[in-house]
């Protein structure tokens, strides 16, 4: 089968080198700085490139990686280029506002929207490896109009690639769940290391810091993207963060002790139940 890797950043490069190392599918590859494209075809990543109208046709599976504003416009100006009955998918961490656009189209191949769940705290080619998706969740967004079997072959494609588990869910739920499981951990992270005791932390840190903070390590462009597109279900979580914290405001201000202990109490079990 020909998949076609559009972008080589982090997570196209590496789903580049995943295809090469556990599949036997011919990966085709391009990306807009040439330079890297190049790279790839010397380094092994990719085993063939070329110009858009002459790789695109030739895809089985395209997976394209750009940041939210670039995807839908990509796909609408190159949808005559797309493989009849193809599987056209992409990598982006929201999938609403995506999906639900491209539903309306009236195309000849089958776009699904998809959600590779890994990531490293720095970007580009460069930072890309093999090894990103072992032990991670691909989540899959089909639309009301797409065949089972496309996206079982999809799901099918995610498995042999390396993800250890795969789901299959709406855009709408899949993006009510980013919102907690990772953008509002995002947006705890930046206020954290926002205050003024932040740059002084040395000597008197241990490992709280370094897990609360590790995420505000962030791409500002992209997030500012992904946090705007989904700006409902990430409202949400955060009415609900500034809640909890004015619960546990409260309560210290007011030298509450069981009422503080009883939020703690509960957070505990909660985590040890869930994990």
């Amino acid at each position: 089968m020909n998949v076609l890797v559009v972008g080589l950043g982090l997570i196209g490069a590496s789903l580049a080198k995943a295809l090469k190392k556990n599949t036997n599918h011919h990966v085709i590859g391009w990306n807009r700085t040439g330079t890297v494209t190049m790279r790839a075809i010397e380094e092994g990543v990719i085993d063939e490139t070329g110009e858009l109208d002459e790789i695109i046709p030739k895809a089985d599976v395209t997976i394209i990686n750009f940041y939210p504003k670039a995807i839908v416009p990509f796909i609408k100006e190159h949808k005559h280029l797309f493989k009849k009955n193809s599987i056209v998918t992409d990598s982006c961490g929201i999938k609403t506002k995506i999906c639900r656009e491209l539903e309306k189209e009236d195309f000849d191949f089958y776009f699904i929207g998809a959600h590779p769940m890994a990531g490293r705290e720095v970007s580009g080619y460069d930072n890309s490896l093999d090894n990103l998706f072992d032990n991670a969740s691909f989540i899959c967004t089909p639309t009301d109009n797409i065949p089972r079997n496309k996206t079982d072959a999809l799901v099918g494609l995610a498995q042999d690639i390396g993800f250890a588990r795969t789901v299959v869910t709406t855009p709408e739920h899949h993006d009510e769940m980013i919102a907690f499981t990772s953008q509002i951990a995002h947006v705890l992270a930046c206020s954290y290391v926002l205050s003024p005791l932040a740059p002084n932390h040395a000597g008197y840190s241990a490992g709280s810091y370094r897990d609360v903070s590790r995420v505000a390590r962030i791409n500002a462009d992209m997030w500012t993207e992904l946090f705007i597109d989904n700006k409902e279900p990430l409202v949400r979580e955060i009415d609900d963060l500034v809640s909890n914290l004015m619960k546990f405001k409260y309560s210290i201000v007011n030298g509450d002790e069981q009422s503080l202990h009883d939020l703690m109490e509960k957070g505990n079990r909660i985590k040890e139940e869930i994990g």
